[in-house]
């Protein structure tokens, strides 16, 4: 049996896969990625309370979900008078939404 795998560009190093499996991991959550879609398709910074009725989440959930969000450093915050205003930090990981629309897609086809 051949073990050999060609592919067309090198493997990904193991230092960058170790940096970005925690980011990932934090994300891949249903209400998470559901908050950075609705981030991406506002296209800019939103109060919780905007999160939330856009989410249909709790605010206790939602503020959860925002805090594990900013900690690994997918978003970002803001104070705006008594508000604060959430918004993506990192917009490469808004390819991982594109990934997932593009699997439903061609799953549902």
């Amino acid at each position: 049996m051949n073990t050999t795998i060609t592919a067309k560009h090198s493997l990904i190093d193991m230092s960058t896969l170790e940096r970005v499996a925690p980011i990932i991991r934090h994300v891949a959550h249903p209400l998470r990625l559901r908050i950075l879609d609705y981030l991406n398709q506002a296209g800019e910074a939103r109060t919780v309370t905007e999160i939330m009725q856009a989410t249909r989440a709790s605010q206790p959930v939602v503020s959860q979900q925002l805090r594990i969000l900013r900690t690994c450093g997918v978003l970002q915050a803001q104070r705006a008078g008594t508000h604060v205003l959430y918004s993506i930090a990192d917009p490469s990981l808004l390819l991982l939404l594109e990934c997932i629309q593009r699997h439903h897609t061609e799953v549902r086809a």
